[in-house]
């Protein structure tokens, strides 16, 4: 139990079809704009900068939170309610029950423009992905397609209802083609029905 609460303090990234409906994710190769819908839009700067963070989030769904070189976006699950079956206790307001991701400016190397690399900087992102379970096997599948690297998968709890599992992850390429691939991501996951009891590897 105890590995698994220290596994929290990594990332993590909720999502739930209400939040997510107006998100989009999209990426073969990170650093390759062509399965990115919707760069004009998603144009940020350097991921240190507080203003940045909050437009990173604006962009993705979620709630800032910059921290020096590094920008924590948190997306809050609406539904459904996660509860503790003990206790009946809705736990969607717990940071550890929704979703995180980190994003930190990598240093840009010779013969990349200045206003190329404000406008559309190299990051390092580190996620972590709460998922119903329904959902795992399709984040698996649009991770594997955007050239992310899972690190884990695994429970944070026992007991909650509907049960939850976590997905580790990390990428690095243009900002706007990472949030992009998230954006697209989420929303497909978001359409999975969460009535589903189980599902099948991709």
């Amino acid at each position: 139990m105890k590995s698994t609460i220290g596994t929290l303090a990594i990332v993590a990234v909720v999502l739930t079809a209400t939040t997510l409906v107006g998100n989009s994710f999209g990426q073969a190769a990170n650093d390759d704009n062509k399965t990115a819908t919707s760069t004009s839009s998603t144009n940020t700067t350097s991921s240190g900068d507080s203003r940045d963070c909050l437009a990173i989030a604006a962009n993705i769904g979620g709630q800032a939170a910059p921290r020096p070189d590094v920008c924590d976006v948190l997306i809050i699950r609406q539904s459904p309610q996660i509860k503790m079956q003990s206790t009946n206790m809705s736990l969607n307001k717990f940071s550890t029950t929704n979703s995180l991701v980190e994003f930190m400016a990598m240093n840009t190397t010779k013969g990349t423009s200045s206003s190329s690399a404000t406008s559309n900087p190299k990051v390092f992102v580190m996620g972590e992905f709460g998922l119903l379970e329904s959902q795992l096997a399709p984040m698996l599948k649009a991770a594997n397609n955007y050239n992310w690297t899972v690190s884990a998968i695994h429970n944070h709890f026992v007991l909650e209802k509907p049960k939850l599992i976590f997905m580790h992850w990390s990428a690095q390429g243009d900002l706007n083609t990472i949030t992009t691939q998230i954006k697209n991501a989420l929303l497909a996951v978001s359409k999975v029905p969460s009535t589903t009891s189980s599902s099948s590897p991709p």
